[in-house]
Order: structure tokens, then C-alpha cells, then sequence
């Protein structure tokens, strides 16, 4: 894969990986690859993956985009990277108040990894139906969820369907025997995005976070996908995938909404 085609996969590996509840509405078209949950109450599930358009139009569209969100009553955010036009395109979220979060697109040859020695009480699980309620709120309490689910009930129903394609991998890390952490990834036709690889607080530093890493990558190597991405933020996980041997691939902003937590 030559470096254009990296970037272009990078980038874009968020296109078509959305977690499809029942109100998920994708808006989609040349150059615009938008994604829209009402139900999700956060920034899960409401985000700009793709935005390509006239400079002299960039302030119109950033302020009937934002009145699209605040009609769903949620907020959301808006990716910047190589691939988004016009280039200064940053600079106008942030003159309509978007805060912004430096990031990195990254990726790794999976057949390539190598895994570390495994910590004697960490074990990691694959998630199944019947096992999910772990994964949902081993992501909730790493994520510190501070808006409540407005339907529990559906949003299980929603994670069970997405394990029921095929493409989404979830996964739970145990430290002597709780559930502390979580992670998952979702394959594509040349790649395997990795998404939502979070640790509690109090059991971060103890190897949660790599055995959960490195049973994602042994399984996504074994499916015999050529490239991992992970779209990481600066002030996390990017210094620590670098470190592991990932390459960064560009750097990139994530824009918050006014109204979003980052």
C-alpha cells in the first residue's frame, strides 16, 4: 500500500464503521461523510468523518451543521486532517467555538506484532451476545459516562446487532477477576479499525491496556488484514501506540461541538 493510499485509509476508516443504532441517520455525498445519533445523548455516534467544500461556503455549512446537532438535541464532533478542505478549515469550527484536541492518524502491520509477555491477572475476553451488559459497562465507567443511556434496552439491542454482522469485535480485559477495561475493532475490506480502547482509572499502568491491544492485533492478523488503524489523541493513547510501533500517518484535529465534553 503506498503512502497516499495509507493516508486515504487512515483517514477515512471511520467511514462505514458506525455502530448503527435504530434513529442512526448517515448523511453522505461527495466530498461529506456525516454521521447522526439522537439517541446517543454524546459524541458517540455524531461526528463529521468527511467534510470537502468551498472555502467561500465553509462558515455557512459549520453553522447549518451545527444547527442539524442541536436539533437532535446532541452535541458532536468534526474531523480535520489531510484530506479536509479547504486546508484552514480548522480555523473556522474554532471562530464558531469548537475546542480543539490534536491527534494522530496511525497504523501497523498486524502480522507484524508482537506481542508482550502476558501479566499473570490480566486476561482478556472476545464479547458475545451473551456477554455484552460487561463490555457496555466496562465502556461506560472507562469513559466516565456522565449522560444516561435513554434506553438501555435498545442500546444492548444495537451492540448485539453490530456482533451479529460480522464486523465488530469487542472485547473485555479482567484484572483478578473484575472487569477493567474494554476495546474492540471493526474490519473493512483492507484494514481493521481499532475503536473504544479504554481502561478504569485505578487499574491503569498494570498491562490492561496492552493485553487488550495485543489480543486485538493477534486476532486481526489471523483474519489475514494487512493494516490496523487507530485515530488516537495526542494528550492519550497516540505517544503510547508510537512507542509500540505505530506509524504515525498524519496528524489531525478533532473538533468538539460548544456544547460537547472532550
Amino acid at each position: 500500500m503506498d503512502q497516499r493510499t495509507k493516508i486515504e485509509e487512515t483517514f477515512l476508516a471511520p467511514i462505514g464503521c458506525a455502530l448503527m443504532a435504530r434513529d442512526t441517520r448517515i448523511v453522505e455525498r461527495e466530498g461529506w461523510y456525516q454521521v447522526i445519533t439522537p439517541s446517543s445523548g454524546t459524541v458517540s455516534g455524531n461526528e463529521v468523518v468527511l467534510s470537502q467544500v468551498p472555502a467561500g461556503d465553509a462558515g455557512a455549512i459549520v453553522r447549518d451543521t451545527m444547527a442539524t446537532y442541536a436539533a437532535a438535541g446532541v452535541p458532536f464532533r468534526w474531523s480535520v486532517g489531510p484530506l479536509t478542505e479547504p486546508g484552514d478549515f480548522g480555523d473556522t469550527l474554532e471562530a464558531h467555538g469548537f475546542r480543539r484536541s490534536d491527534g494522530r492518524g496511525m497504523a501497523v502491520a498486524p502480522e507484524a506484532w508482537r506481542a508482550a509477555a502476558p501479566s499473570p491477572d490480566v486476561t482478556v475476553e472476545r464479547i458475545t451476545a451473551d456477554t455484552i451488559d460487561d463490555f457496555l459497562a466496562a465502556s461506560d465507567a472507562g469513559w466516565e459516562r456522565s449522560v444516561p443511556v435513554a434506553d438501555p434496552d435498545a442500546r444492548r439491542d444495537d451492540h448485539v446487532r453490530a456482533l451479529a454482522t460480522g464486523r465488530f469485535h469487542m472485547f473485555v480485559a479482567r484484572r483478578g477477576g473484575a472487569v477493567v477495561g474494554s476495546g474492540g475493532f471493526i474490519t473493512k475490506a483492507r484494514s481493521a479499525y481499532l475503536v473504544g480502547g479504554v481502561v478504569l482509572a485505578e487499574h491503569r499502568g498494570a498491562g490492561v491496556y496492552r493485553a487488550l491491544l495485543d489480543e486485538r492485533m493477534g486476532r486481526i492478523a489471523a483474519l489475514g488484514i494487512p493494516l490496523a488503524i487507530a485515530h488516537a489523541r495526542e494528550s492519550t493513547s497516540a505517544p503510547i501506540l508510537a512507542r509500540l510501533g505505530f506509524e504515525t500517518v498524519f496528524r489531525s484535529r478533532m473538533y468538539f461541538s460548544p456544547a460537547a465534553a472532550t
